[in-house]
């Protein structure tokens, strides 16, 4: 994961810099056309390397199964994305500039699902994680249903908790995609915008609930979700911290600690590693 990692470091390094300080490329003309290069190429790669790294761990934990995963997020935050692009629901009404490269349809540019589906499958296997399995039900007659409930939801907890440093970044402090019609803002976030997340979200993650992936979830290495969540946290938030965009980095904080408390509670999180376990 060091190149991912190498990809985000260079592209905060590089908004914190040229991007926040556009004199230096005057300053430097040597600097101008690697800058105009790389501010859609590292977008790219960010996105491209995750995908990579997601197919690895995919195809090493139920072999060519994994296309069936892709296919699910993909068609699903497609079409929610093309939806909103196109009438403003369920996100708001947005578009996409040309910084993401080549789009379907001429609305939504192909590495937007594939993130979808990178980011979808890291949160639902750390969302199993994180919830263990429930031996003694509150409610006996919910025992079917209750524990893909709760993975089912705090995968979306964990998936708006990126969104909510996403958001900014990429379409405030950096043109990515641009609003015509976000509706209200909290904390700098468009409220709308997370409702057309949580959606999103639930949709995709019921589907793999349905698809039957908890049933590949031990295969994985126990610390590969939660790694990659938080090499892909890392550029937003890096971003979001370079251009003083504090508010939705605490958001994020705030309902990070919460997940893992929850964790912690349900005793699924020992010693601040996660472990596969179960509740009493």
């Amino acid at each position: 994961m060091w190149a991912l990692f190498f990809i985000n470091a260079v592209s905060i390094f590089g908004y914190a810099t040229f991007t926040l300080h556009p004199e230096l490329l005057a300053r430097y003309p040597w600097s101008l056309p690697i800058y105009a290069v790389s501010y859609p190429l590292f977008a790219r790669l960010q996105i491209l390397i995750g995908f990579w790294l997601c197919v690895r761990a995919c195809h090493k934990a139920m072999g060519w199964r994994w296309p069936v995963y892709f296919a699910s997020a993909f068609l699903i935050s497609f079409a929610m994305e093309f939806s909103g692009t196109s009438f403003g629901v369920p996100f708001g009404k947005y578009s996409y500039t040309g910084l993401m490269g080549w789009q379907l349809l001429d609305k939504v540019p192909i590495l937007i699902p594939v993130s979808w589906f990178c980011m979808s499958l890291c949160c639902y296997l750390l969302a199993v994680q994180l919830t263990g399995t429930t031996k003694n039900h509150v409610f006996p007659w919910a025992r079917r249903w209750q524990d893909p409930v709760q993975r089912v939801g705090l995968a979306a907890v964990l998936l708006i908790a990126w969104d909510f440093t996403l958001e900014p970044a990429m379409s405030q402090l950096t043109p990515y995609w641009i609003w015509e019609e976000a509706g209200v803002f909290f904390f700098g976030v468009a409220v709308r915008n997370l409702l057309g997340w949580l959606v999103t979200g639930l949709l995709i993650f019921t589907s793999f609930e349905i698809l039957r992936l908890r049933a590949y979830s031990h295969h994985f290495q126990s610390s590969w979700p939660l790694r990659f969540y938080l090499l892909n946290l890392f550029l937003p938030i890096g971003l979001s911290l370079a251009g003083s965009a504090w508010p939705p980095v605490v958001l994020t904080a705030v309902v990070l600690s919460g997940c893992f408390l929850y964790a912690t509670w349900r005793g699924t999180l020992k010693a601040g590693l996660v472990i596969r376990g179960s509740t009493a």
